[in-house]
């Protein structure tokens, strides 16, 4: 991704559609509080790493205090763009690509993304669909990117 783009950043409630959006935008969104009880609360249930559970134990192993799973941080990411593009006619998710987990997310690290699109086309297979895939990154106070992912979503086309 280009770091010196225009980006939007905000709220979009106005993409609904597949035509609203054009591949090279760029949109800044969310900002989500990581907390210590919940990070172990989603360890607990579906990461239980020391690391993850223990802030003794992620120092003993070098990580410099207790770290987020790296399925929290992409679970927030989709909280994010949720809320990033209320209104938006997706349909589904086909899914995610190339999840990276680029430096440790600590308790009281503030997140936030940024989502470029990358590529768009119509959908033959199914009518009145398009086809957008993200690049998106996850970033901490700073503007410093812990991880990123590649998602892909499909969008109604607009019927007018």
């Amino acid at each position: 991704m280009h770091e010196n783009e225009p980006a939007v950043t905000g709220v979009f409630p106005d993409m609904l559609w597949f035509e609203d959006f054009t591949v090279g935008q760029v949109f800044k969104y969310g900002d989500w509080e990581m907390r210590r009880e919940e990070m172990i609360a989603f360890a607990k249930l579906y990461d239980p790493e020391p690391f993850h559970l223990d802030e003794a134990a992620a120092v003993a192993q070098g990580w410099g205090g207790l770290i987020a799973s790296g399925p929290q941080v992409a679970a927030i990411w989709r909280r994010l763009s949720k809320e990033a593009f209320p209104n938006a006619n997706t349909v589904i998710s086909p899914g995610w690509d190339n999840i990276r987990w680029l430096k440790p997310v600590f308790a009281g690290d503030r997140l936030s993304a940024r989502t470029e699109i990358a590529e768009m086309r119509e959908l033959g297979s199914r009518p009145g669909e398009g086809m957008i895939k993200l690049q998106n990154e996850m970033r901490r106070q700073g503007d410093e990117v812990v991880s990123t992912l590649n998602s892909t979503w499909f969008v109604r086309r607009n019927p007018t």
